[in-house]
C-alpha cells in the first residue's frame, strides 16, 4: 500500500521508498525513511495535496509523491 492509499488519520510505519530517482531523494531529504511514522492527517477537496505528518513536522505532498512512499 501506498501513502497515497493511507485512510484519514491512520498511521502507519514507512516500509520503503519507490519511483522517481528524484522524487525518493527529495522525500529522503525530508525525513522519509524506513521505519518512520507516518500519519495522513488531512487531504484537500480534490484529493491533493495530502497533509501528512512525520517526525513532529507537518509536509503537503502531491499525489504522486505519496505514491512513492510505502507504508
Amino acid at each position: 500500500m501506498t501513502l497515497a492509499e493511507l485512510p484519514l488519520q491512520a498511521e502507519s510505519p514507512i516500509t520503503g521508498l519507490e519511483g522517481d530517482p528524484i522524487v525518493v531523494a527529495r522525500l529522503r531529504e525530508l525525513g522519509f525513511i524506513r521505519g518512520e511514522l507516518v500519519r495522513l492527517a488531512g487531504r484537500a477537496p480534490f484529493g491533493e495535496p495530502l497533509l501528512v505528518e512525520i517526525r513532529g513536522a507537518t509536509v503537503a505532498l502531491r499525489k504522486r509523491e505519496a505514491q512513492c512512499v510505502r507504508v
